[in-house]
């Protein structure tokens, strides 16, 4: 029987946070809402108004209307109900993330999949229905995942899946999308110093008011929840994570989580523990940390090094850490009971 369900939303912290940012005469403003199945913290350190925070939560509000699978009026619902049937009509942002998802199943071969709707509602990880499913049901739903039935109409914009059951799950890249989109706000309103975290995906954007960089901790996994083991120290980037301990539960002793297998339709099996991607662009920082997952670390990093502007950090089960080339520029071990892969 299932005995635990873990929903573990934020696990990156954000450290040094409020050091040398705010200016003098000036207060800092923050807030938090809930979208998207998750926390969002917004820090704004450049004499930010209440007016531009509520167009920043305004702008979340419309995104998720959009974007998320669990609203049954949003496009990507009304995408999944007319699977098999017609064409949908959909925003531009709606239509250019969906576009985006495909590039990167593209890239990864399949590895990230929007079309893995079907499975991920199969399996309900991070509900209280969560459970491992017959085998005959996975079968079922992986006949109709496969991102090359996506069919996208650029003159139109409209989205058709092909299959009748077909379903879009954007999980694995809409929490960038919405960074990346805030944080056109904040240029747009020449904010210059702002925090973002939107569950663990954490946009550092300018430099903190003293030229410094932020230091951003990558957190320990499982029982070391409370602990960091490194940081990385950034200026307009963002750090996001994705890891086995993100989101789970257990049955009859073994855990399963909630990155899958496009394939068999089973989460990833790999001695990865978590994968953290640094980029300018959180979209793509966000849909290459679950394609990195999935892929040997050798292969992820030979990935990696082929991208201009993306760093890795790779962390396994017996507290090893693979890292890109660029990342070692910028990365500082914090806890000596990891070591550093020198290979």
């Amino acid at each position: 029987m299932r005995k635990n369900v873990g929903l573990m939303i934020v696990f990156l912290t954000v450290i040094i946070l409020m050091a040398g940012c705010q200016k003098k005469g000036s207060e800092d403003l923050s807030q938090t809402t809930f979208a998207l199945g998750t926390v969002i913290n917004i820090n704004l350190f450049d004499e930010g108004s209440q007016e531009l925070m509520t167009e920043i939560i305004e702008k979340i509000s419309i995104i998720e209307k959009a974007m998320s699978r669990k609203l049954k009026d949003s496009e990507i619902s009304q995408i999944n109900r007319q699977a098999g049937i017609s064409p949908v009509k959909v925003s531009e942002e709606t239509f250019f993330i969906i576009d985006k998802a495909i590039q990167f199943a593209k890239l990864s071969n399949g590895k990230f999949d929007p079309t893995l709707g079907p499975v991920i509602e199969l399996w309900g990880i991070g509900t209280e229905a969560a459970k491992v499913p017959d085998s005959k049901e996975l079968s079922k739903v992986l006949s109709k995942v496969d991102f090359r039935k996506i069919q996208l109409d650029k003159k139109e914009q409209t989205v058709f899946l092909e299959l009748e059951g077909m379903a879009l799950d954007l999980g694995g890249i809409a929490k960038g999308f919405v960074a990346d989109a805030v944080i056109e706000l904040l240029r747009e309103n020449k904010i210059n110093n702002a925090m973002l975290n939107l569950g663990g995906n954490v946009f550092a954007y300018g430099e903190k008011d003293n030229g410094e960089p932020w230091k951003i901790a990558i957190q320990n996994s499982f029982n070391q929840r409370n602990s960091y083991f490194a940081y990385v120290e950034i200026v307009d980037k963002s750090v996001v994570t994705s890891g086995s301990y993100e989101r789970y539960f257990e049955e009859n002793g073994l855990a399963y989580h909630h990155i899958f297998d496009a394939v068999t339709g089973f989460p990833v099996q790999t001695e990865v523990v978590s994968v953290t991607v640094i980029a300018a662009s959180s979209t793509d920082a966000d849909a290459l940390s679950t394609i990195l997952f999935a892929l040997p670390i050798a292969e992820g990093i030979a990935l990696v090094e082929k991208l201009e502007g993306i760093e890795c950090i790779y962390v396994t089960e017996d507290n090893k850490i693979y890292l890109s080339s660029g990342a070692k520029e910028f990365f500082v071990l914090t806890d000596s009971s990891y070591v550093v892969n020198s290979d």
